[in-house]
């Protein structure tokens, strides 16, 4: 560049940068590559495991939920629809159709007399009943044996022909002798073989018609969601100040799977006993019902069947609520042998 000065002409030579060198291009660390390949592989089947991983735990979860509660029903069932086949007993003197009941506990009353083999006991000239039971032969009653554990069969009666406690105007019969089961055990939280057999001391009135027997091909374990029938004079809540209903009540449950979860925290021994309840809805007998049948219908085709007593009231949780955990009932096909023997020796 040129400039001046004091008049004269200076020249200054502009300064040049160097030229910078080149850098030498590397060829590609092989190892390098094969690092990054080797940790995009890794990634990329973690990733994968990964969404196995989580697709599996919700197929696995839809599974087990699915059984779980395949079984379960949470709807109030129908009252079993057939038409009573011309037997001497099981056939109740109405057919309810289609007609819904709400639960014992809190629920509706029952036609006068539906069940001409349902019977109660009471202390002596008493009325206020503690436990229930259904007439079997012309002279037997069956029942739940905590009913009369540490009881005198001489202080207590059997009222027949009973729908309304503050009217009653049935029969009375005095007790002879029971039969508990030889191997009935109980705890506070379970009982087992709670089946006893009460003999009165004269013939019930013809026109009290005993309940059916399972036959042999319907005292299997009942299949799961098959309409049961329990009734019985028990409380109507599970507060400790509430009253019995005085009035039959009854209430249509479904049977419950064996592997039910509320089922087998209650259940000992299915081979013994059996569950039935609503999982979803706070349906259940009470205390009070002891003793009284749990009826399913046994058909002879389809439209014409009968009663049986495939179960017996025997406990449940304190609330009441089935939905909290199955009510368990004696499973009174296995003890035909038993019944069957004590019948033979009372007759």
């Amino acid at each position: 560049m040129t400039t001046t000065q004091y008049g004269k002409s200076m020249y200054f030579e502009q300064p040049y940068a160097a030229p910078q060198p080149q850098l030498a291009l590397r060829p590609p660390n092989r190892m390098n590559l094969r690092r990054n390949s080797t940790l995009r592989y890794f990634l990329i089947c973690m990733g994968s495991l990964c969404c196995l991983l989580i697709i599996g735990t919700v197929i696995s979860l839809f599974v087990y939920f699915f059984f779980r509660y395949r079984n379960n029903i949470s709807s109030l069932l129908s009252y079993p629809e057939f038409v009573c086949s011309q037997r001497p007993c099981g056939c109740p003197n109405y057919n309810y159709g289609q007609s819904s009941t709400l639960r014992i506990v809190g629920g509706k009353d029952v036609l006068p007399f539906t069940y001409p083999w349902l019977v109660t006991i009471v202390d002596q000239y008493g009325i206020d009943p503690f436990c229930a039971g259904f007439i079997i032969s012309y002279n037997t009653i069956l029942t739940a044996a905590h009913c009369l554990i540490g009881r005198n069969p001489k202080q207590l009666q059997i009222l027949a022909r009973i729908h309304d406690l503050r009217q009653f105007n049935g029969e009375r019969y005095d007790i002879e002798k029971w039969y508990i089961h030889p191997e009935y055990t109980f705890n506070v939280s379970m009982q087992l073989n709670d089946i006893a057999i009460v003999k009165i001391n004269r013939v019930f009135s013809y026109d009290l018609r005993p309940c059916c027997l399972p036959s042999v091909r319907s005292s299997m374990y009942p299949e799961p969601k098959t309409a049961a029938v329990a009734s019985g004079w028990g409380k109507l809540a599970s507060k400790p100040n509430s009253r019995s209903s005085p009035i039959l009540q009854h209430v249509v449950m479904p049977i419950v799977d064996e592997n039910n979860r509320k089922c087998r925290q209650s259940l000992v021994d299915s081979n013994r006993q059996l569950c039935a309840g609503y999982d979803k809805l706070s349906i259940d007998t009470c205390s009070g019902d002891s003793g009284s049948p749990l009826l399913v219908v046994e058909y002879s085709n389809k439209k014409q069947g009968h009663f049986v007593a495939t179960g017996i009231v025997s406990y449940g949780n304190k609330q009441c609520d089935a939905s909290v955990s199955s009510g368990v009932y004696t499973r009174v096909g296995f003890y035909l042998p038993w019944i069957e023997r004590i019948l033979s020796n009372v007759q």
